[in-house]
């Protein structure tokens, strides 16, 4: 008689009144996210995400412009041989829509290198009038005598927040009516940005100062946008019955959400099967409904760290925020709070194990879905390789690897083998072990 055992999703998406409402605009969506991960030689690390605006004129903007950092950093960098040397570039964004007319984009670049002294961290930003089809500057918004009464306003929050990093002779030979500032606009704020080194020393970071639009004469339009509270309903618990005599095998998915993602949940529905997807925190308002019903379909949402950054390589304090920030991100926008953490590349030392209290989880089989172009041979580096209880990782940020998936998946199937989360993995251990 064979020995079954229950094993019981818990879907913990809660309705908006118990887990606290957030608000998405009527009209205009942000939907999709443009992503490029890499890993070179080892030592030669690339994240990349930006939004895709659907603006045409916009879009190839922000694609030129991430595309020349991109080029300059493998130019200055790929040559690197020894695994001593090491550098890292990380792309990450902020995006809001404004009156359904004006969008803010802000880039954070993050550089380090062996190369560097330390780390540089610079801002890029963007307004763009939908309307009038064009990015706005400083002189669009304000009139020469507007811009004039701004320059005490920016100099004295700067005094008043910042002046133990201020250098004041940069400050005020930079701080002119006529400088075209980094800058982004809402209903409630004209907010200034600062990179480092151009008015503070570099070790000071990215500063900046919010000066509330009611104070000054705006030449564009702004009014608060019409919000509609999102609520979502709280799925039936999912029961889902396996064989602990049989072989089983996890299927783990990182770097997403993506375009891609739901065509792999899909998949993986159409099958009975499920997985672990690996989450960025930074794509999980744009795809919190993919989330939930990848959550509602039993697959199991992981921690992937924020914005892709190499744990290893930062500051406690940085390390945990990487951490908590896709925590909190999660629990607000779908109700669920992940147990299992992926390290970003798969760097794991003793200090990311003891500032977090998530499970980490690595894999045993790297089909490198995020390398080679063939569906076909990634399909087959997995089934020629798997073996009972292995973990395969994958990146559900290519279409190859949907096309992947759908020969990997009734394969593996065929063969006997059911297709579990990391957590039903480890339970399934745990029983054979009894």
């Amino acid at each position: 008689m064979r020995k079954h055992v229950i094993l019981l999703s818990s879907l913990l998406i809660l309705l908006c009144g118990l887990s606290g409402c957030f608000h998405t605009p009527q009209k205009e969506t942000k939907d999709n996210i443009n992503s490029i991960i890499e890993e070179q030689n080892s030592n030669i690390l690339i994240s990349i995400n930006y939004p895709v605006t659907h603006i045409q004129a916009f879009d190839r903007i922000l694609d030129q412009d991430v595309e020349h950092i991109y080029n300059q950093f493998k130019e200055e960098y790929e040559s690197f041989q020894s695994l001593s040397e090491e550098s890292e570039l990380n792309i990450d964004y902020t995006y809001d829509i404004v009156n359904e007319r004006y969008y803010n984009i802000t880039l954070t670049v993050f550089l380090s290198s062996s190369k560097l002294a330390h780390p540089i961290t610079e801002f890029k930003t963007y307004v763009y009038d939908k309307k009038d089809k064009k990015l706005l500057t400083i002189s669009d918004l304000l009139k020469e005598e507007e811009r004039e009464k701004l320059v005490p306003k920016i100099e004295q929050q700067l005094l008043t927040t910042y002046q133990d990093c201020l250098l004041l002779e940069e400050m005020q030979g930079y701080i002119t009516p006529s400088t075209d500032y980094l800058f982004t606009i809402d209903d409630r704020n004209l907010t200034i940005y600062f990179n480092p080194g151009i008015i503070t020393s570099h070790d000071c970071g990215i500063i900046k100062v919010d000066i509330p639009v009611s104070e000054l004469s705006l030449e564009i339009p702004l009014t608060k946008d019409v919000f509609q509270p999102l609520t979502f309903e709280t799925p039936v618990q999912i029961e889902k019955v396996i064989d602990p005599t049989k072989p089983v095998v996890a299927l783990t998915f990182d770097d997403g959400p993506s375009k891609y993602t739901k065509e792999i949940i899909d998949i993986l529905k159409e099958y009975d099967a499920n997985a672990t997807f690996f989450v960025l925190g930074n794509k999980v308002e744009l795809y919190q409904e993919t989330i939930r019903q990848s959550i509602a379909n039993g697959n199991e949402i992981g921690n992937h760290s924020y914005n892709h950054k190499q744990l290893t390589k930062l500051s406690v304090s940085e390390l945990k925020e990487q951490i908590d920030k896709t925590q909190d991100i999660l629990k607000q926008y779908t109700g669920y709070t992940p147990r299992l953490l992926r390290p970003t590349y798969g760097a794991i030392n003793q200090k990311v194990r003891s500032n977090t209290d998530l499970s980490i989880v690595l894999w045993n089989i790297d089909p490198k879905d995020w390398k080679i172009k063939d569906s076909e041979t990634i399909a087959n580096n997995v089934l020629t390789k798997v073996s009972d209880r292995d973990i395969i990782l994958m990146h559900d940020t290519k279409k190859r690897t949907v096309e992947a998936v759908k020969i990997i998946v009734p394969a593996l199937i065929e063969q006997g083998y059911q297709l579990v989360t990391i957590s039903e993995l480890e339970e399934v251990k745990l029983l054979n072990q009894q």
